[in-house]
């Protein structure tokens, strides 16, 4: 649970065995959804500011590649029964032995969330109401991993098509067995070789005005746009580098916010 009060500007990293993220030495877990009960006020109005949740996967934060939002106004992966037609937001595909599908969290030993609050501006103060966090994903024992997964081998090499575009990226690597020493090297873990494969989620707040005068607004971290680098929205990719965008979201401004 968290704290019961969280100060602005303060993270909360309860440790796995707090959150009951711990796994036996021959166990492997892959988290599939994620879902945020944000904190509120006590009578339900005023949302707090939770501003960004972030998973961690045996001791490594991945908020590069997942970087949540926790407020009730912008959350990114609300709770179940609040989603129209109740689908949860997926990280990957699991049990899949398609690199581009599978790009679920992998983790060997452990998994938590680090969770920050603030900031102090504009009269926030942080989360003074309790919220929760909730991952749902798969725990295998190593010995069922090559049956679950269809055999067990991640299969290399694979392309990822833009029709539109009429291009093709090419992902070459050797073949993975998947077993309890490679887990963490399968696309969504820690310890990938190159070329990686990850899930991506990201929500950016504008830090500074935005009048209609100034032209597009860019959510660019070296110019000030976004006040951290895992809100940062602009990338400069070179030919080694590559991202599949399958949604965006914009929501109003808020007072509050």
């Amino acid at each position: 649970a968290p704290p019961a009060v969280q100060a602005a500007n303060t993270w909360n990293r309860p440790t796995p065995a707090a959150v009951g993220g711990e796994l036996e030495a021959d166990e492997r877990g892959e988290a599939v959804f994620a879902e945020i009960q944000p904190p509120v006020d006590g009578i339900g109005i005023n949302d707090e500011d939770l501003r960004k949740v972030v998973i961690v996967l045996d001791g490594h934060e991945i908020g590069e590649y997942i970087s949540l939002s926790g407020i009730r106004t912008t959350l990114m992966v609300p709770v179940k029964e609040r989603i129209w037609g109740a689908k949860l937001y997926s990280f990957g595909t699991p049990r899949s032995t398609n690199p581009l599908l599978n790009t679920t969290l992998k983790y060997k030993s452990n998994v938590t969330v680090a969770c920050l609050a603030g900031p102090a501006a504009a009269g926030i103060t942080g989360a003074g109401q309790q919220y929760r966090i909730r991952l749902w994903g798969y725990v295998y024992k190593t010995s069922e991993l090559p049956a679950a997964f269809n055999g067990g081998v991640m299969q290399f090499p694979t392309y990822l098509g833009d029709t539109a575009r009429r291009r093709t990226v090419p992902i070459n690597k050797a073949p993975i067995p998947i077993n309890g020493d490679t887990w963490q090297t399968l696309p969504g873990g820690v310890n990938q070789g190159i070329p990686k494969i990850n899930a991506f989620a990201r929500y950016a707040y504008n830090a500074l005005a935005t009048d209609g005068l100034q032209g597009d607004y860019q959510f660019r971290f070296t110019q000030a746009g976004v006040i951290d680098e895992n809100e940062n929205l602009y990338w400069e990719f070179d030919d080694k580098d590559a991202l599949l965008i399958e949604g965006l979201g914009v929501s109003p401004s808020f007072d509050t916010l």
